[in-house]
């Protein structure tokens, strides 16, 4: 299963941070829990507007990526990957199941 995650972040200092720092981290975390960073990036938008920093990521067939998510969000990993970032910059965050054709 695929899936494309949309965070919006308050600004592109935050942006940028979110994706250079963190993401990076979240990658070999998420691993560990079953989930795979096929692409992480982030929009263009205008340095005073809100930002967006999308991530594909996936997993094997046969597992939940929402549940697989949960555990990683509630582990050890997942706090020592967002440290030193503000998590109210993360104003949403939207997720959306992409389906595989056969």
């Amino acid at each position: 299963m695929y899936q494309l995650r949309v965070y919006t972040i308050n600004n592109l200092k935050n942006a940028k941070i979110y994706l250079d720092v963190h993401w990076t981290r979240h990658i070999p975390s998420l691993k560990k829990y079953g989930i795979t960073t096929c692409n992480v990036f982030r929009t263009d938008n205008k340095a005073d507007e809100e930002q967006q920093v999308l991530a594909l990521v996936k997993c094997d067939a046969d597992q939940d990526l929402n549940e697989l998510n949960q555990k990683y969000m509630a582990s050890p990993e997942f706090k020592v990957d967002m440290q030193g970032f503000d998590m109210s910059a993360i104003k949403n965050v939207m997720t959306i199941d992409l389906v595989e054709k056969a």
